[in-house]
């Protein structure tokens, strides 16, 4: 005997079967939240949380002393320690700035249009040196400053305005896989030029801090707005002139704006 079917031509047995799947499904939908609100998949750009602002900042002028070191170890941020070379302390500083978190960069002296800005630092790039000479002079800073991942030029307002030099330091610094910092000193410098052209990775600083003449305290903390209204910002300071310790005692201030401290890393340009 045929079994008996449904008014839908369906047998009843299978019929059956087919409700109660059809019952567990609805049930499963109703008790599955929307896809929307599942926490773990990432909402559309507007709903995600917006990135803290960020400040990098890159304390120079290190070599000579360990003292003026201490209040930037304190903080225990990822800033960056620009490091003369042949300085007395210069490889011991490398060193300390690594276990410290501190990204070390060689800040490598260049030669300014007033060549008494250049002259007291050892190790220094000049415009009357051939190309084979800058590159010996680089190997040699970099060897008294082992473990530097990165290179700032210190001064350079002349050699950084000159193709022919800044070719020659940036191919050594491509060669050892490091990376460039720009401090401009004069409009007319085509370092950061040269070192795309080449592919070296490579930051602009866009803020100075201590430069003369300025309220320190008052720069530091517009930092704070800049960054809030930029999305990030870009300075230096130099380790002699007390800034460490202004940013130190005005910590507490950037932590309740939000403010993240990153290393200059981050803004890397390919």
């Amino acid at each position: 005997m045929p079994p008996r079917r449904s008014p839908l031509g369906i047998p009843a047995p299978r019929l059956r079967v087919f409700l109660l799947i059809a019952a567990a499904a609805l049930s499963l939908a109703l008790a599955v939240p929307p896809l929307a609100s599942w926490s773990w998949l990432p909402g559309p750009p507007a709903a995600r949380a917006a990135a803290p602002p960020r400040v990098a900042i890159v304390f120079e002028h290190a070599g000579a002393s360990l003292a003026d070191l201490a209040p930037i170890y304190a903080m225990h941020q990822p800033f960056g320690l620009g490091i003369f070379p042949h300085k007395r302390y210069s490889v011991q500083i490398v060193r300390d700035a690594m276990a410290h978190g501190l990204v070390p960069i060689l800040h490598l002296p260049m030669e300014a249009r007033n060549p008494a800005d250049t002259a007291p630092v050892a190790g220094a790039v000049w415009v009357r040196m051939t190309d084979a000479q800058i590159t010996r002079i680089v190997e040699d800073d970099l060897a008294s400053t082992p473990g530097v991942v990165g290179v700032s030029n210190h001064a350079g307002s002349r050699a950084t305005a000159d193709p022919r030099i800044m070719t020659a330091v940036l191919r050594t610094v491509k060669a050892r896989g490091l990376w460039f910092e720009e401090n401009r000193t004069t409009p007319a410098s085509v370092a950061s030029d040269v070192a795309a052209r080449l592919g070296v990775r490579r930051v602009l600083i866009t803020t100075y801090l201590d430069d003369p003449p300025v309220d320190i305290e008052r720069k530091v903390r517009a930092l704070i707005p800049l960054a809030q209204r930029q999305g990030s910002v870009l300075a230096a300071a130099h380790i002699t002139t007390g800034t460490p310790r202004v940013v130190l005692r005005l910590l507490p201030e950037f932590r309740r704006a939000g403010i993240v401290f990153v290393p200059i890393t981050e803004f890397l340009a390919p």
